[in-house]
């Protein structure tokens, strides 16, 4: 009877709008749900009943179609919106919300893996990371690089997160102290500072007793049970030879005893640090300082001598020899004057020098009268840059105040002549060695730089140009002697100076970075945004417990709810895949926060009253047809 048919099609109307009355009324009742994703109810027509079949077109009729009435409505689906909820900022740093797709796995009471995007997690009395009882999977299984620095071995299985203690890595909760094995000194010097006043060269800074350092940094080592030492690393600009400046490094500390406990390191033109140099110097052959005004003679006989200073400023030996380099007699004195007596007769008498240093002076005796084939240049009157290596003679000519130097220089088959490019009456010149003294070029290259003497007179003064290769430690290890009452074993330390500068700057800066700490507690944890969770321990230190893992699907529309806030793979998921979050197509995770529902209120009250009037209209249909099959009853007798 076709009115019966109407009654159970508007029934199956009645039935569906039902279900999605259910669907609409569980969206509205977990719009608080932390990570609760809404879902809504797509409908498909009943297969209709066919009146008269479709019939084709003939060459006089046209074609007819089907007539067919359809049987009512059913539920095809229930579909679940994915789309990322809100984000609520959280007090507690076990709460985590996902920015964008994948979901947190949680192993269940029978060892089966679950997924939710409930990011309330907790740590119960065990240590595990929790939600709602469920312990959150992860990796805990790590290697350290070459930094020491804990890296998560994210290629395999994962596993139950503990926070207090795992296999790999043992007890979590109390960090056991570790020994210092290396600092890192870093930030700039100023290249401003003065050298030592006591330097002597590029790795002679002198008596350190009293320096005044330019540079000063405090670190902080440890030995293996935990004790502290505090050392103090002091830097002294030391000497500037060409265009290395070197440094002298110094660790003092009155809780230990260090060694070696000083060194040298050394800085180019540009402030960066360098492991050798090669420095060029110029050796004076006559260094004694005596002029021909300092020297007389008595009953000498005629010829060449020469004097010879040895000793020290408190202690000068002076010796005369002749030609042929016998001696012929020595006195002592402390300022370079006195007599000597000559074994072949006659007697040298020195007046003490303006500047004395150990060496030899050439003279030559005629008639009692002394002539000094020395212009007196030191080597502290003499720089060389890039000269080639070898020996040279500058000649001064001419008086008191018209001298003219020049420059001789022999490679061995060649000697060149050089005229000085820039010179004074005083003895001071510059000598460009490209070009010689006719103006021809030379193919050599570098300059010699005379200053002026203390005491210039005509003469030559012999020297040779060398160089010396010096090597410094970027690094230097030092052994820390910890004291005998601590009962522990000596530390040895990496000091690494290699990030150092050099800069213009009236002041210096220095920094470190020192390993090894003392034991420790949690003091509070946090976790980035790829899930690595970190514990700062009451020792200053963090380090990383564990990392959470997060899943990926092919479908995640295709996961089953299994009550709890929780997933469960089905047939239609598709493929599983557990990546770190920010990868893998999965979102990242922002601690201190939560991801709301997604429900949207508005559109589930508007799907409700759409619902409401589908479901009325449906019950109007029964009203109707029932009130048809009314009257047709009404008809019999």
């Amino acid at each position: 009877m076709a009115i019966m048919v109407a009654l159970t099609t508007a029934v199956s109307g009645l039935k569906s709008e039902q279900t999605a009355l259910d669907v609409i009324a569980n969206n509205i009742a977990n719009v608080n749900t932390t990570g609760y994703k809404s879902q809504s109810v797509n409908f498909s027509d009943i297969l209709s009943q066919t009146i008269s079949a479709a019939t084709a077109a003939t060459g006089t009729t046209g074609s007819t179609n089907a007539t067919q009435v359809g049987l009512g409505v059913s539920v095809a689906s229930t579909n679940t919106d994915m789309t990322v909820g809100s984000t609520s900022t959280s007090s507690n740093w076990t709460d985590v919300a996902l920015t964008g797709s994948g979901y947190f796995v949680v192993q269940t009471s029978s060892g089966e893996y679950a997924y939710t995007r409930n990011g309330s997690m907790s740590v119960d009395s065990e240590g595990n990371l929790t939600i709602d009882g469920y312990i959150v999977c992860g990796w805990e299984d790590y290697t350290l690089d070459e930094d020491g620095n804990i890296n998560y071995i994210t290629s395999g299985a994962i596993e139950p997160i503990n926070i207090y203690s795992d296999s790999y890595a043992g007890n979590k909760y109390t960090l056991t102290p570790v020994a210092s094995t290396s600092s890192e000194i870093t930030g700039y010097l100023s290249s401003k500072a003065d050298v030592a006043e006591g330097a002597t060269g590029l790795t002679s800074i002198g008596d350190t007793t009293d320096l005044d350092f330019d540079a000063t940094t405090e670190i902080k080592v440890y030995d293996s049970q935990g004790n502290d030492y505090d050392v103090t690393v002091n830097m002294k600009k030391c000497a500037v030879e060409g265009n290395i400046t070197t440094w002298y490094w110094e660790l003092d500390s009155d809780d230990v005893t260090i060694s070696p406990s000083s060194g040298y390191i050394a800085f180019d033109s540009a402030g960066n640090i360098v492991d050798s140099a090669t420095i060029l110097s110029a050796t004076v052959d006559d260094t004694a300082g005596y002029t021909a005004s300092g020297i007389t003679a008595s009953g000498v006989t005629d010829g060449d001598y020469t004097v010879a200073v040895t000793g020290t400023s408190a202690s000068y030996t002076i010796t005369v020899y002749d030609s042929s380099g016998t001696s012929l007699g020595s006195t002592t004195s402390t300022d370079g004057s006195g007599s000597v007596s000559l074994s072949t007769g006659g007697m040298f008498n020195f007046t003490k020098p303006t500047s004395l240093s150990t060496g030899t002076t050439t003279i030559s005796v005629a008639s009692d009268a002394v002539t000094c084939s020395d212009a007196n240049y030191e080597y502290s009157d003499i720089s060389v840059a890039s000269a080639p290596e070898g020996s040279y003679s500058v000649t001064t000519t001419g008086t008191s105040g018209s001298y003219t130097t020049t420059l001789t220089y022999s490679d061995g088959t060649n000697t060149y002549t050089f005229a000085s490019t820039s010179s004074k009456t005083d003895g001071s010149a510059t000598f460009d060695l490209s070009t010689d003294s006719t103006g021809t070029a030379t193919g050599l290259t570098g300059t010699i730089t005379l200053s002026a003497p203390s005491n210039l007179e005509a003469g030559t003064t012999d020297f040779t140009v060398n160089s010396t290769t010096y090597s410094f430690d970027t690094t230097s290890t030092v052994t820390i002697t910890t004291p005998s009452d601590a009962g522990t074993d000596d530390i040895t330390l990496a000091l690494d100076f290699s990030e150092l500068t050099t800069k213009s700057l009236s002041s210096s800066s220095l920094s470190d970075d020192t390993d090894g700490y003392t034991s420790g507690t949690p003091s509070s944890y946090s976790i980035s945004n790829d899930g690595t969770i970190y514990c700062t321990y009451s020792n200053g230190e963090t380090l990383s417990v564990g990392q959470i893992a997060l899943a990926v699907f092919t479908n995640p529309q295709g996961l089953t709810k299994s009550g709890d806030n929780l997933y469960s793979t089905s047939l239609s998921s598709g493929d599983c895949t557990y990546v770190v979050a920010g990868t893998g197509g999965s979102g990242t995770m922002t601690g201190n926060a939560l991801e709301l529902s997604n429900v949207d209120l508005a559109s589930e009250f508007s799907d409700m009253m759409i619902s409401q009037r589908a479901y009325q209209a449906n019950s109007k249909v029964i009203s109707t047809a029932d009130e048809m099959v009314q009257s047709l009853i009404n008809m019999v007798g």
